[in-house]
């Protein structure tokens, strides 16, 4: 199958998605020497095209945008062109390799790299944040596939959406040390991540970025590995201390209360008022006023 236009022609290697809106294919460009590979979507709905192409024209986008190849009208649709990036995903690389920690390191710390040189808008960021989007290379240099996989939600998504595909990776490529608690660094960031710490990609990035250094560091030195009982056991003490002090004095206000019943003065109410027989062990004798006198 050919898409073919006056100054264009595209063969057709394979057809992705096919919707009511939108064709997807993956396509050699014959005019180019090299036959380069290339997602070409083709969208025949009128107002998904003026929404598309706020974000995939020239003018609309930045420069430093290199994934995106073309974009044009022909014959009533609009086609987006997009480097397609050939490889194993991140989903087929972490399940064929066993990475060590300074390995996955650097995996994330290339795929901020890659967000931020290509300076792409928030909805394209969201849409590669996928395991079967980012393609990893025997380097571990990280490319995106753009495969539209969302594209109804394009709309709503903002940079607290990106986030949280941020805190997935995260949680996914450091799913060792986090669950066996072997690096407070890494523990510390994803539970910030997951809680929305940071407002903007840039601040996750550079709260990574500090602790890149000090955990690449630690795994060079040695294996890191999962803290001694001892070090699990004070983690849940530090929990559950809350409780704890709460549980401690309401037995204490409890012993106290015993206390008091058991060993406080016995009184006895009669015609004359109060008196105590008993204070602790010590027995108390009335005295005799009559006898006194006599």
């Amino acid at each position: 199958m050919l898409i073919k236009f006056p100054d264009k022609r595209y063969e057709v290697i394979q057809k992705i998605k096919s919707t009511g809106t939108l064709q997807l294919y993956i396509a050699r460009d014959l005019n180019s020497p090299g036959l380069e590979v290339y997602t070409i979507a083709c969208v025949s709905d009128s107002e998904l095209i003026k929404r598309l192409i706020l974000v995939t024209t020239r003018k609309n986008t930045s420069i430093a945008f290199k994934d995106l190849h073309d974009c044009f009208n022909a014959e009533g649709k609009y086609y987006i062109v997009f480097e397609y990036a050939q490889g194993k995903t991140l989903q087929q690389a972490l399940a064929e390799n066993d990475y060590n920690l300074q390995e996955r390191l650097l995996l994330m710390k290339n795929i901020f790299a890659q967000i931020f040189l290509l300076d792409m808008p928030d909805c394209f960021i969201y849409e590669v944040l996928r395991k079967d989007s980012i393609v990893v290379d025997s380097a571990l240099n990280i490319r995106f596939n753009y495969f539209f996989t969302e594209l109804d939600y394009y709309w709503q998504v903002d940079e607290k959406n990106c986030l949280r595909r941020i805190s997935d990776l995260v949680q996914e490529l450091f799913r060792k040390e986090i669950t066996g608690k072997s690096s407070r660094e890494l523990m510390d960031f994803a539970r910030d991540m997951e809680e929305d710490e940071y407002l903007y990609l840039w601040d996750s990035y550079e709260a990574f970025d500090n602790i890149y250094g000090k955990v690449l560091w630690q795994s060079e030195q040695h294996e890191i590995r999962p803290r001694r009982i001892w070090w699990r056991a004070w983690e849940w003490l530090k929990k559950e201390l809350p409780v704890i002090k709460a549980m401690i004095a309401v037995a204490l206000i409890l012993a106290a209360g015993m206390y008091l019943l058991l060993h406080l003065p016995n009184p006895v109410l009669s015609e004359d008022g109060i008196s105590f027989q008993q204070i602790g062990t010590l027995k108390i004798k009335e005295f005799d006023q009559g006898n006194t006198q006599q």
